[in-house]
C-alpha cells in the first residue's frame, strides 16, 4: 500500500505542476476545479494508502475493493481536471457531473465494499472466540 501512496503523491505534485503552468497561460481566468485539483489525489489517494499501511495483513483492502475506490479517485480528479479546462474556457457540459457523480460511486462502492468485508471478518473471529 505505501507503494501506491508514494504514486498517489506523484500524481498530486504532478497535478499542482499542471495548475501551476495551466494557470500561467490562463489569462487571468481561474476555477477552483483546476487551483485545487491536487486535493484530490493527496487527499482521496496519497493519505489513505499511506494510513493502510499501519493495518494488520487481514484487514488490508481485497484488490476489488482497492480497485474500484482509487479508480473513483482518478475519475474524481479527472472530472476535476475536466470541469476546470471548461470553467477557464467559458463553457460547460453536462457530462463532466456525470462524470464526479460516477467517480464518486466508485469510490464509496470500493470503501463499502472493503468495510463490510472487514465488518465481517471481525464477526466471525468474534464469534469463534465466543465458542
Amino acid at each position: 500500500m505505501v507503494r501506491k501512496g508514494y504514486f498517489y503523491l506523484g500524481l498530486s505534485l504532478f497535478c499542482l505542476v499542471f495548475f501551476l503552468i495551466y494557470n500561467r497561460f490562463s489569462h487571468g481566468v481561474h476555477s477552483p476545479y483546476m487551483t485545487y485539483l491536487f486535493l484530490w489525489p493527496l487527499l482521496m489517494g496519497a493519505v489513505p494508502a499511506f494510513l493502510l499501511g499501519f493495518l494488520k495483513e487481514d484487514f488490508l483492502p481485497g484488490k476489488h475493493e482497492e480497485n474500484l475506490y482509487f479508480f473513483g479517485v482518478e475519475t474524481l480528479t479527472m472530472s476535476s481536471l475536466l470541469r476546470g479546462i471548461l470553467d477557464i474556457a467559458g463553457t460547460a457540459s453536462v457530462f463532466q457531473r456525470y462524470l464526479m457523480a460516477a467517480g464518486a460511486f466508485l469510490s464509496a462502492a470500493g470503501l463499502a465494499t472493503w468495510l463490510t468485508r472487514t465488518l465481517l471478518q471481525i464477526a466471525r473471529a468474534a464469534k469463534k472466540r465466543s465458542f
